[in-house]
């Protein structure tokens, strides 16, 4: 079995720069770019095994609609975790990421399909999240994982050759076992349009609903307050003396500086020997360098080229 977890996430969030305040629409709401890819990569390697596919997610009733999407893309079955707790808003809090939403997802699949073979799911959530998500359900369902992958490629024996970028271009190959969790990017997959039967048919499709156990533990991660970021000022030394040198060493009027040279009109043989000059006399070039000036274009040997002589 393929479980495809896709993040009921805050499609377009905004953050204001001055007060740190995160503001989102209430119907902006759905799978991201990297669970729509994660879906197809899901459907692909069940047609390739003979598999099912199980799309699920961790989200209020609001989530059926993008459980019945995925129905009417090719999943078999779905299934979503009502969490714990609801918040009507957007909380910077819950962006951090946390291993409670995995835990329950985890919890809800063993109890109801046991290990899965194969969880893929997004790297990365669109509403800022730290893309620490499958990671946690990797550890909850003690299974291998594979994050940030770019490309799957199955093997003869059941197991997955996965891409994962690195930096400088580079890619590093993995061959993953099973039960494992894949985190994929949006890596030039896209969702397979649904047929009209198959979406007429999803739209009346019952989700069944697991509750997710309340968490006994605080949460790890504590924010106390969310605002932007304001580096400290740097310490300067204050002027002293009299007033007129106060205002000289505010001004830099003391500060050391080659004024501008205005030259010209200038050949361009005579540019060149003052463009040298100065780059001699800043220290780019030695003094032994160039020491022979250019020779003048009106100088220069004239060559004239003559053309084959024809007889008569």
């Amino acid at each position: 079995m393929i479980v495809a977890a896709l993040g009921w996430s805050w499609l377009d969030a905004e953050v204001d720069p001055l007060t740190g305040a995160v503001s989102a629409s209430s119907r902006d709401r759905g799978a991201g770019r990297s669970d729509l890819a994660a879906l197809e990569h899901a459907l692909r390697l069940a047609e390739r095994w003979q598999a099912q596919v199980v799309a699920a997610t961790v989200g209020p009733d609001e989530a059926d609609a993008m459980l019945r999407d995925a129905l009417a893309a090719g999943a078999a079955e779905a299934l979503r975790v009502e969490p714990a707790s609801r918040t009507p808003g957007l909380r910077p809090a819950l962006l951090v990421g946390g291993p409670d939403a995995a835990a329950a997802l985890a919890a809800a699949l063993i109890r109801r399909y046991g290990v899965p073979d194969l969880v893929l799911c997004g790297d990365r959530s669109p509403d800022r999240g730290n893309g620490s998500f499958p990671a946690f359900l990797a550890g909850a369902l003690d299974a291998a994982q594979a994050l940030g992958v770019v490309r799957i490629e199955p093997t003869d024996d059941g197991k997955l050759r996965v891409h994962r970028r690195l930096d400088g271009g580079r890619r590093e190959v993995l061959l993953v076992p099973r039960p494992a969790v894949v985190s994929v990017e949006a890596a030039g997959v896209r969702l397979r349009r649904a047929g009209l039967p198959a979406t007429l048919a999803s739209g009346h499709a019952v989700i069944p609903v697991a509750s997710a156990a309340k968490a006994t533990t605080a949460p790890r991660v504590r924010v106390l307050g969310a605002h932007p970021y304001r580096p400290r000022p740097r310490e300067l030394p204050g002027p002293s003396g009299s007033a007129l040198r106060r205002m000289l060493e505010l001004t830099g009027a003391l500060t050391e500086r080659t004024p501008p040279t205005v030259l010209g009109p200038l050949s361009a043989g005579q540019a060149a020997d003052e463009l040298l000059g100065y780059l001699r006399h800043r220290g780019y070039l030695d003094a032994s360098d160039l020491t022979s000036s250019p020779t003048p274009p009106e100088q220069a040997p004239q060559l004239q080229a003559k053309g084959p002589t024809h007889p008569g």
